[in-house]
C-alpha cells in the first residue's frame, strides 16, 4: 500500500453515495453530523465519526435520508476537506454525478483529478463537456488522470477515438472484468484480492500515479498508446 491507515474517502454523492454499501460497512455515523456539531471545530473529534474498513481505510459515509443533502453546503465541504487534510496523507472525495456546488467546492481544493468515462458516446461526450466547463471556470486541478472504464474492444470505439473526443491522453484503461462486481460484492477493494487480471492491474497502474516515490517520473511518460484487446 503507498500509505496505510493515511488514506480516507469522502462520499458526497450526499443523495445516492454507495461507498458504505461498496466497502460493505454499517456506519454509525455520516458526514451529515461531521460538518455539524464539535466535529466541525475539532480534526481529532472528527475522526471519531469516521468508520475504518478492514484494509485500513478509512471512510466518511454519506447521509443515510437524502434529504440530508439539504443541510449540507459547499462551505460545509471545504472546511471538512482541509479538516482531514491536516489527519490524512490522502484524502479522496468521491463526487456526484455532474458539476453541482459540492463538486465545485471540491475542487478548489484539490490537487488532483480523477476523471472516469465509459466507452460510449454519452459518457465521453459529457466528460469532453466538463472539460470544457471546468476549464473555463479555471479549476481543472493540476493533475489530471483520466480513466477509461468498462474497457472493451467490442463496443465499437477505439481508445484513440476516445482522446480525438475529449481532447486529453487516456492515462489508465480498465478493461471489462468480471472481478470488479465480484469484489464490490463481497466489500473487499480489488487491489486487495487475489485476482489479477487486466482490470487489477488497470487500477494498480491508477494507483501507482499518486505514489511519490514515482513522483518524479514526467506524466507524458506514463502514458503510451494503449490498444483494448
Amino acid at each position: 500500500a503507498v500509505a496505510p491507515m493515511g488514506v480516507v474517502i469522502v462520499d458526497l454523492d450526499l443523495q445516492f453515495g454507495d461507498v458504505a454499501s461498496g466497502l460493505l460497512l454499517e456506519p454509525e455515523h455520516s458526514i451529515t453530523e461531521a460538518v455539524h456539531g464539535p466535529a466541525a471545530q475539532d480534526s481529532m473529534v472528527l475522526k471519531a465519526f469516521l468508520t475504518v474498513h478492514p484494509a485500513g481505510i478509512y471512510a466518511l459515509c454519506a447521509p443515510r435520508k437524502p434529504s440530508e443533502s439539504d443541510y449540507i453546503t459547499a462551505e460545509h465541504v471545504t472546511r471538512l476537506i482541509n479538516q482531514l487534510a491536516t489527519e490524512f496523507k490522502y484524502v479522496v472525495v468521491d463526487t456526484a454525478p455532474g458539476l453541482g456546488e459540492h463538486c465545485l467546492a471540491t475542487l478548489e481544493l484539490a490537487t488532483d483529478g480523477v476523471w472516469v468515462c465509459g466507452m460510449d458516446v454519452p459518457s465521453i461526450r459529457g466528460l469532453r463537456k466538463s472539460f470544457s466547463v471546468l476549464k473555463e471556470l479555471q479549476l481543472l486541478p493540476q493533475g489530471r488522470h483520466t480513466v477509461l472504464n468498462f474497457a472493451d474492444r467490442k463496443s465499437g470505439l477505439s481508445v484513440q477515438d476516445v482522446e480525438a473526443t475529449i481532447g486529453v491522453p487516456i492515462d489508465t484503461v480498465i478493461p471489462r472484468s468480471r472481478n470488479l462486481p465480484f469484489s464490490t460484492n463481497r466489500g473487499v477493494p480489488v487491489l486487495q484480492g487475489t485476482t489479477k487480471d487486466s482490470a487489477f492491474k488497470g487500477l494498480k497502474k491508477l494507483v501507482e500515479r499518486f505514489d511519490p516515490r514515482l513522483a518524479t517520473a514526467p506524466q507524458n511518460k506514463l502514458h503510451r498508446r494503449v490498444v483494448v484487446s
